[in-house]
């Protein structure tokens, strides 16, 4: 009934085509600035992680890891819940002070109170192979402390036994060509 009453009365009809036209023109005309878009947010590094850590390796060995590369037990890689898939970090062995630099290929530990899952290699490197798990420091590594930890790492090894230096350089130089 409302509806014949506006349909029939051509000043209800004018009154609201002005109305819409007033607001669409006002709109365009009048069309407030965009705010500025925020400015990505500051970086901050991941502060140290300190927790257990546990190590996996014979029957998960040749299985694809979540990156979608095959897992190599005696390789210095890791597995982490929430760390990019890439990343490279500094594991300390809090007991020994032993340390290793592994890359996260993985994701896990699935057991409650572990921090990082580690490959045989990098679990054999902190010593930590017959316990099963150990206290662990968890350092992420950004692209400018790889080098330094790099030439660190090099460094400590310059001590060790000759034919240990040899191996790691052969490691060290397949790891430099990965990926391929």
């Amino acid at each position: 009934m409302l509806w014949a009453l506006v349909c029939r009365n051509p000043l209800i009809i004018g009154v609201g085509i002005a109305f819409l036209i007033s607001g669409c023109t006002r709109s365009l005309s009048q069309r407030r600035p965009s705010p500025p878009r925020a400015a990505p947010a500051p970086y901050h590094p991941q502060p140290d992680q300190l927790g257990r850590a546990s190590w996996y390796g014979p029957g998960f060995h040749g299985r694809r890891t979540a990156n979608g590369e095959r897992y190599d037990q005696n390789g210095l890689t890791a597995a982490h819940r929430t760390l990019p898939l890439g990343s490279e970090v500094h594991v300390t062995n809090v007991a020994n002070g032993k340390s290793v630099r592994v890359r996260i290929n993985d994701r896990g530990p699935f057991v409650r109170g572990r921090v990082i899952d580690l490959s045989r290699g990098a679990a054999k490197q902190l010593g930590i192979i017959r316990r099963g798990t150990g206290q662990v420091r968890v350092h992420v590594l950004h692209r400018g402390q790889r080098k330094n930890m790099q030439a660190s790492v090099a460094l400590s090894r310059s001590r060790e036994h000759p034919r240990q230096v040899k191996r790691t350089r052969q490691r060290s130089l397949l790891a430099s060509m990965w990926p391929f």
